[in-house]
């Protein structure tokens, strides 16, 4: 996976949403269980949690959703606990609904919620999946920057130097998470032994890549 970052301060590029259109926050727990696959319950802790959701509608129809995390959130597949910096938030867990796919729902959302929130935030952070091509063309067009490979290295949330991890160093210890100088793993699906839906084969093997840092024979025994 790889780690994105926007400064709260930073110049957003315009973004023209599709004809009908409306995003808001939502407190609507049963349409949030639903969008999202998950449980009431799931739902309630989140916002107990201090976790704000974000549904899009397009002709009144619920289109998509994403959350946005103020003080702690969970990296599930790098079992990594973030404890964000004050003023730091991170956004997670969005979905558009397969109907509206295609339509830059997506990026649009994200601009929303960076634009509600940025008055009390200095700095967001978002991730996404290698293998999810179209969740990085979104997270792109908000006008995020890429901070680096975010992957598991022994038990720890580790991410690749680059100049903006270098950059950002003080953030990231503060989130544990540690700057490597080694080649980083390519992706969570062949390294991270946290993962719960692992897919049995290579997932660099699709664009004949290679996949650096692969444990998949071990984490299959």
């Amino acid at each position: 996976m790889s780690l994105y970052t926007l400064k709260s301060t930073d110049t957003l590029s315009f973004i023209r949403p599709p004809a009908g259109l409306i995003m808001e926050e939502c407190t609507k727990v049963g349409l949030l269980a639903w969008m999202g696959g998950t449980t009431r319950e799931d739902v309630i802790k989140r916002i107990a949690n201090d976790h704000v959701a974000f549904v899009a509608y397009l002709n009144n129809m619920p289109a998509a959703f994403g959350w946005m995390a103020r003080g702690k959130a969970m990296i599930g597949e790098l079992a990594h606990e973030l404890i964000l910096p004050i003023g730091n938030r991170y956004l997670w867990n969005f979905r558009t609904m397969e109907t509206f796919r295609g339509l830059g729902i997506y990026p649009t959302l994200l601009q929303y919620i960076i634009n509600y929130e940025r008055e009390k935030a200095d700095r967001f952070w978002i991730i996404h999946a290698p293998e999810n091509r179209s969740s990085l063309k979104g997270i792109q067009k908000a006008g995020f920057h890429y901070v680096g490979k975010l992957y598991n290295n022994e038990g720890f949330a580790t991410i690749e130097r680059t100049h903006l991890s270098e950059s950002s160093r003080s953030l990231l210890a503060e989130m544990d998470i540690t700057i490597s100088y080694e080649e980083p793993a390519s992706c969570w699906n062949c390294s991270s032994p946290y993962l719960k839906n692992r897919k049995p084969a290579c997932c660099c093997a699709a664009s004949q890549n290679e996949c650096v840092g692969s444990q998949l024979l071990s984490l299959a025994s």
